[in-house]
């Protein structure tokens, strides 16, 4: 009996400090506020896609300009 004092006091310590450990840790957010973030990002993504369409546009209309003055000379 004497012999398993220290390990139950050893392991009610090491519990103590996982709670204790565990309340220092990041909350775990909502599912509403992963659905904000995961809005954002998408936000952002599209934003760099309407930006990367006009960078496409401008470059379809001087290519076609080149065609254009390509095939009059």
């Amino acid at each position: 009996m004497k012999a398993s004092a220290p390990t139950v006091i050893a392991i009610a310590a090491l519990l103590g400090l996982a709670v204790n450990l565990h309340s220092q840790g990041i909350l775990p957010k909502s599912p509403v506020e992963r659905l904000r973030e995961i809005k954002a990002k998408n936000d952002e993504q599209i934003e760099k896609q309407k930006a990367d369409l006009l960078k496409l546009d401008e470059m379809d209309k001087a290519a076609e300009q080149l065609r254009f003055f390509s095939k009059r000379s």
